[in-house]
Order: C-alpha cells, then sequence, then structure tokens
C-alpha cells in the first residue's frame, strides 16, 4: 500500500513539473523570442506623430525607461518645443536580436525653407515591444 502512494504522489509530482514547464516555456516564448507585433520603424512613426498631436504620455510610453533617466516632466519640457509642422521619413531599419536602428529624417518647415535633421534612433527589444533608448 505504501508503494502505491509513493508512485501515486510522483506521478502527481511529475504531472505539475511537466505543466509548470510548459506554462513558463509559452511565457518565455512569448516575452522573448517572438517578435514584437510592431515593427522598430512604426514605434518610432507612431512616436513621432503623438509628438506632433502633443500626446506627451504616449509619446513617453514608446521610450524605454530603462535607459532614459529623465522624469516626465522632464521630457515634456524637452519635446514640448517640437514643431507639429515636422515630417518624418524612415529610410530604413536594421534589426540584431533584442536591438534596432531605425535611420529617419526629420524635416521642420521654416519660414526661410525646410531643414532637414538626419538621424539614427537607436530602440531596444524589452519584453513584446520595441522602446526607443534615447528619444
Amino acid at each position: 500500500m505504501f508503494r502505491k502512494t509513493r508512485k501515486t504522489v510522483l506521478m502527481v509530482f511529475c504531472a505539475v513539473a511537466i505543466v509548470l514547464i510548459g506554462i513558463f516555456g509559452i511565457r518565455y516564448y512569448l516575452d522573448h523570442v517572438r517578435l514584437p507585433e510592431i515593427a522598430p520603424r512604426q514605434v518610432v512613426a507612431e512616436y513621432f506623430e503623438a509628438l506632433k498631436g502633443k500626446d506627451y504620455k504616449k509619446a513617453y510610453s514608446f521610450i524605454s525607461l530603462r535607459h532614459y533617466n529623465n522624469s516626465y516632466n522632464q521630457f515634456i519640457d524637452r519635446v514640448s518645443m517640437y514643431s507639429p509642422e515636422m515630417q518624418l521619413e524612415v529610410a530604413g531599419e536594421t534589426i540584431k536580436g533584442d536591438t534596432a536602428v531605425v535611420d529617419a529624417r526629420v524635416v521642420v518647415p521654416l519660414q526661410f525653407g525646410p531643414y532637414s535633421s538626419y538621424s539614427n534612433m537607436d530602440l531596444v527589444r524589452v519584453k513584446r515591444e520595441w522602446k526607443i533608448i534615447h528619444p
């Protein structure tokens, strides 16, 4: 009788272990292996659209807080002077593992002609989202 109980407990323990391994394996896959649904170039485009629309809370949500040390208020002070007429042109993106670089050109119309600036925006994958490292 003791052997049967011991065998049952061992089988239950193995079943629970298999279920837990499966759950954590799926969670790890979803968080670390499967690519994010929104591409880095889309993240940068949505970030600029939020800035143009003065939706600073949404723009701030695209930033990797692990890499950006300024507060939300400091962020607003910095980006509130951006022109709502600025245009973003994404030239390309490069993805290497959990990092990405988006090549972008920002054009701001000025009184004496447009000003353009080329920039590389670095992004990092945080779980299932791309986040901008240095806005």
